[in-house]
């Protein structure tokens, strides 16, 4: 079992379709591997919060999103405003 073997059987794992024997050597590659297992900690995480269908703050990214544009915005125009040599 290689990272890319772990990948294509990723989504039967997840939903323990996979025949016994399969899930074992995903289970000892993923002991090896830890960014296959930071995969599929995330993409477990996900299919959790997608099942439970909850909203998501985002407010703190939106905040940032508007400072970043009045910033761009400011410093475009700043830019524009100065004299050409």
């Amino acid at each position: 079992m290689n990272c890319q073997d772990l990948l294509e059987q990723l989504s039967e794992y997840l939903d323990r379709e996979t025949r016994e024997e399969l899930c074992r050597e995903i289970e000892e590659h993923l002991d090896k591997c830890t960014d296959c297992r930071i995969i599929v900690d995330q993409t477990r995480k996900t299919i959790l919060l997608y099942q439970a269908d909850q909203q998501i703050e985002l407010t703190g990214l939106m905040t940032a999103s508007a400072r970043l544009q009045s910033v761009l915005v400011r410093e475009y125009r700043d830019d524009n405003e100065s004299p050409v040599d």
